[in-house]
């Protein structure tokens, strides 16, 4: 008899521009980390043809269980060998930055930047030339 984890935590992604947008909420299991990245991979391949950005929304997040960093890890390693260039990341503890950079270490082509919300993101990711604002 298989026994299925129910997903805790949830996340929101969309592709604008050359950027992909990630909103996570709530405190997450391996379940959530291992859909999430299944699905930022099929978007991400609708954008890779050209560099890319990521901006990661964590200010509604509340953590997870530790195993989620060695999938987050082989993610950013994956992302980086598909043309990502840019990182954005608004964090709302400093637990979460820490973790955050420490998982930065396999992105050796990415420029990454701790933003305080989503306008200065959105901001720095026009500046770069991967997103473009609204009219």
């Amino acid at each position: 008899m298989a026994i299925f984890m129910i997903e805790h935590g949830s996340f929101q992604m969309e592709v604008i521009d050359q950027t992909l947008v990630v909103k996570c909420f709530d405190a997450w299991n391996t379940e959530t980390v291992v859909r999430m990245c299944k699905e930022y991979k099929e978007l991400v391949k609708t954008i890779k043809d050209k560099p890319w950005a990521c901006l990661v929304d964590l200010s509604q997040w509340e953590l997870s269980t530790p195993d989620m960093w060695e999938k987050i890890d082989e993610l950013n390693e994956w992302a980086n060998q598909n043309n990502q260039k840019y990182e954005a990341v608004i964090c709302s503890l400093s637990i979460q930055r820490m973790f955050l950079e420490a998982s930065h270490e396999v992105l050796t082509n990415v420029e990454s930047r701790f933003c305080d919300d989503l306008q200065e993101a959105f901001n720095w990711l026009q500046s770069v030339g991967v997103y473009n604002s609204p009219s």
